[in-house]
């Protein structure tokens, strides 16, 4: 199931019996925190009558995670005493006989590891309820006494997830943000930080001195730092002139690594400072102010061995309030105000949008192959099947407004600074919509695969049309696109796929490619004399389309493309 907020899940699950209900919420969340599939998820619910205490169970190298999960079709606050009633079943099962056969090997692997200091058992109490935070601290040390009575080595967490967190959640999806990185520990510099809560804001902020190898430890390999960049706007953009700089500084000059950089900025659902150890812990840290800094310098710190090094940095944590789409505007004016060591464009600031992030899954329901780059990456590169947010902008507004003045202007990042542009490129309301033959997404996929064969058919051209292909290639974009779509709503009718395997056919390919040569000929020959020497104050200008709307008749193009589709559906029949 797919959810709006806490309040949508609690009434889509309230028709359900509360052994369902519950159910369901421990497969939406472990399916969002944890990507559990549904087989996993099958094998590793146990909740019942015998489950000692274990709805569903998970472990992810020595950290260990155990569920109890209760649906509540109207939240309240809980106590402390109606948690640790629960959790008694548990605590017999990990210390003295388990009940819960199904968990029995998990339960075994709990055992043989208590003696490990590095190992941490979570348990996790998940509800529709309310938990507070004196309730979460009471429990939370009921389990450090019980820990100590048994002399477990191993560390033992209580976390609540309740409808507040819930809340984040469900946000965090909308967004793109699913990996779960989990908890964190930072050692802090003695007497460095300093922590600040606002009722105006609702946001806690704590700002601190730590080793960036504090941070570094965090992963394991380069792969990994990808998971606590999920809610940056970039993703790595690679070893450029300033990453360099910034890992230089670390290797050669670690006492002044402090001096040269604004620090990073770390989002969290909670965060916690123990003032007797200064030890602060975070609950799914992410990094949302420097990514490029930690990708830069988790190559240095792998490559000198992952030794010592005193270098440290300013980090800013944040625990903001999950109020949706203000929260989500809140968020990247944060990250826009303060990054300024690789300049933030509008379109970066546009990645996480949750239409966004809708497009990228319409995109994989659409047809096999196809990927969407939200983000800016070393790695990103547009192709037919890898589709550019940032490029599919201008290609489409051209395809749209039939205003391929604007493909010659050229000016992308205007289309993601002004709402009202970017609202009309990518309408909500038109994308959230359910995957059906009329739904926008594929006249973006109509405009983008036009757009790339257009570009593969530059080198057969003739020479002297090839010469003013800069310009006219936004012409003929924006004269098929326009033909496509008529010549469709009227022969054209199978589905949604149907239409993604015809727009990717050679069939399509060759149609297209024959009246293109003849399009880019007229899109020439439109360019007056006198203003051969400045073709593109020309090909700039408003009126300059409609001369060759002129030109260009739709018997020739609609003949093409029909004996293309018939061509096409010939060779698919089935025998």
């Amino acid at each position: 199931m797919k959810f709006k907020s806490a309040d949508h899940l609690i009434r889509k699950l309230a028709v359900m019996d509360k052994v369902a209900a519950s159910k369901e919420l421990t497969e939406f969340y472990t399916h969002a925190r944890f990507k559990i599939s549904k087989d996993c998820f099958l094998r590793q619910f146990t909740d019942g009558s015998n489950d000692g205490g274990i709805d569903f169970f998970n472990q992810e190298d020595s950290t260990y995670f155990i569920f109890q999960s209760k649906f509540a079709g109207a939240p309240k606050r809980v106590s402390a005493s109606e948690i640790l009633g629960e959790l008694r079943k548990l605590k017999n099962t990990l210390i003295t006989e388990n009940p819960n056969q199904a968990a029995r090997e998990f339960v075994n692997s709990i055992k043989r590891d208590v003696g490990n200091r590095a190992a941490v058992l979570e348990v996790l109490w998940l509800t529709t309820n309310i938990v507070d935070a004196a309730v979460r601290d009471e429990v939370q040390r009921d389990l450090v006494s019980w820990r100590k009575k048994n002399r477990l080595a191993m560390g033992v967490d209580f976390v609540a997830i309740d409808k507040h967190a819930l809340d984040s959640v469900i946000y965090d999806v909308k967004h793109g943000y699913v990996p779960y990185t989990g908890k964190k520990v930072l050692k802090l510099e003695e007497g460095q930080w300093m922590e600040e809560s606002w009722e105006e804001t609702n946001v806690y902020s704590l700002v601190c001195t730590v080793e960036v190898n504090e941070i570094l430890k965090w992963f394991r390999s380069a792969d990994q730092v990808t998971n606590y960049l999920q809610k940056n706007v970039r993703d790595f953009l690679g070893l450029k002139k300033i990453n360099r700089a910034i890992a230089k500084s670390y290797v050669d000059a670690p006492h002044w690594f402090w001096y040269k950089h604004n620090g990073i900025i770390i989002f969290a659902d909670n965060l916690s400072i123990d003032h007797s150890t200064g030890e602060l812990t975070l609950r799914n840290p992410q990094v949302v102010n420097g990514g490029q800094t930690l990708s830069a310098l988790y190559a240095a710190y792998d490559n000198e061995g992952r030794r010592d090094n005193p270098a440290k940095v300013l980090v800013r944590v944040y625990r903001l309030p999950y109020e949706n789409t203000e929260t989500y505007q809140r968020s990247i004016e944060i990250i826009s105000a303060l990054n300024s060591q690789n300049a933030i464009e509008a379109s970066d600031l546009r990645s996480t949008d949750p239409r966004q992030v809708r497009l990228e899954q319409l995109l994989r329901e659409v047809g096999d192959g196809y990927g969407y780059i939200r983000k800016r990456s070393a790695d990103a590169k547009a192709s037919l099947y890898n589709v550019s947010m940032k490029h599919l902008a201008l290609v489409y507004q051209v395809c749209k407004r039939s205003a391929p003045h604007e493909g010659v202007r050229g000016n992308v990042e205007e289309l993601f600074e002004e709402p009202t542009k970017y609202n009309e490129i990518f309408n909500e309301r038109e994308i959230n919509k359910e995957l059906g033959s009329g739904h926008v997404v594929l006249n973006y996929i109509t405009a983008w695969v036009i757009h790339n064969r257009l570009t593969q058919i530059r080198g057969d051209i003739p020479q002297r049309d090839e010469e003013f292909w800069q310009f006219t290639r936004w012409f003929v974009l924006a004269d098929v696109y326009g033909k496509i779509r008529e010549w469709r709503q009227k022969c054209f009718d199978a589905g949604f796929r149907e239409w993604s395997d015809f727009l990717l056919s050679y069939q399509f390919e060759n149609a297209l490619a024959k009246y293109a040569r003849t399009a880019f000929k007229i899109a020439r020959e439109i360019l007056p004399k006198r203003e051969m020497a400045n073709p593109k104050d020309f090909y700039r200008k408003t009126d300059s389309f409609s001369k060759l709307s002129a030109r260009t008749g739709t018997r020739q193009f609609n003949s093409l493309f029909s004996r293309a589709f018939t061509r096409f559906g010939d060779d698919n029949m089935p025998p």
